[in-house]
């Protein structure tokens, strides 16, 4: 690499910079009133792919992930739980509408952890079939270089 350049930084932060882009391109397709279908999930760093140096670093960001979507997940449960408990303390028109924004407002909540479960499911599966393209790759350049060796 050319001095001065700096290359694509780890994975982590290949995923914080994603995240990042995802976000304001979100941000700006609202204000504009279009639709934004996020590429984060189905990309990666440079060029669409990201650059790991090891199985154990995709195994740490793996494990990461992991235990991001399953708090998501635990979330969403107790949103859901919360929207199914509200009820108007009283039967007076005011009480209706409050109870109603209420739960409308936590059915935005819970499509919004839907969303970002389904976002960090989806990363956890391409992180798991990178793991696997990798440990592929080592174990046939491994099994080239022991022929090399034999002949």
């Amino acid at each position: 690499m050319p001095v001065g350049e700096q290359g694509p930084g780890t994975a982590e932060q290949q995923v914080r910079i994603e995240i990042g882009i995802d976000k304001t391109l979100r941000a700006i397709a609202g204000v504009l009133g279009a639709e934004y279908e996020s590429r984060a999930a189905g990309g990666g760093g440079a060029g669409g792919k990201w650059v790991f140096t090891s199985v154990d670093q995709l195994d740490s960001l793996i494990k990461k992930w992991t235990a991001v979507r399953d708090a998501i997940d635990d979330r969403r449960k107790r949103i859901e739980d919360a929207r199914n408990r509200v009820y108007p303390p009283a039967n007076d028109i005011m009480s209706q509408l409050q109870a109603k924004a209420l739960k409308t407002s936590l059915s935005t909540m819970s499509q919004h952890a839907d969303s970002m479960f389904r976002y960090a499911t989806a990363y956890v599966r391409k992180l798991e079939i990178a793991r696997s393209t990798y440990r592929d790759s080592e174990h046939r350049n491994t099994a080239r270089m022991n022929e090399t060796d034999r002949d």
